[in-house]
């Protein structure tokens, strides 16, 4: 059997990670990478915390105790926005989707050349 060693964080650091995921949109796995912190580190710390500041919930079965749920702290006007923002990263992003299927088309009609792997296809062996 393997033993992993296990990391110790700072407080200052947990907090810090806490502060992030509780001040932003960000979810726990978006976290986690940001802080290079395993996933289930941070819910676990989320749910620590969810349970110190409310002692009475921790001895009831809650649903948000296992599947961390973050209280939305932003208000109307902000997430209009961030609705805004996303929307137009959607339509170039759509976009640039449509531009990069008509090379394709063209490359392929152009050089007689299939480009794209079609489903079900047998890959040569190597």
């Amino acid at each position: 059997m393997i033993r992993r060693e296990r990391k110790f964080y700072s407080e200052e650091f947990r907090e810090r990670v806490l502060t992030a995921y509780y001040n932003s949109n960000e979810s726990v796995d978006m976290i986690a990478r940001r802080f290079q912190v395993k996933r289930d580190t941070v819910s676990s710390w989320v749910h620590r915390k969810r349970v110190a500041s409310n002692p009475k919930e921790s001895s009831k079965f809650v649903v948000s105790s296992i599947i961390p749920m973050k209280e939305e702290k932003l208000p109307i006007e902000a997430m209009e926005e961030r609705i805004r923002e996303l929307e137009q990263q959607l339509a170039k992003e759509k976009m640039r989707s449509t531009c990069l299927d008509t090379m394709i088309d063209i490359a392929e009609r152009e050089l007689k050349v299939d480009i794209r792997k079609k489903s079900g296809a047998k890959q040569p062996k190597k």
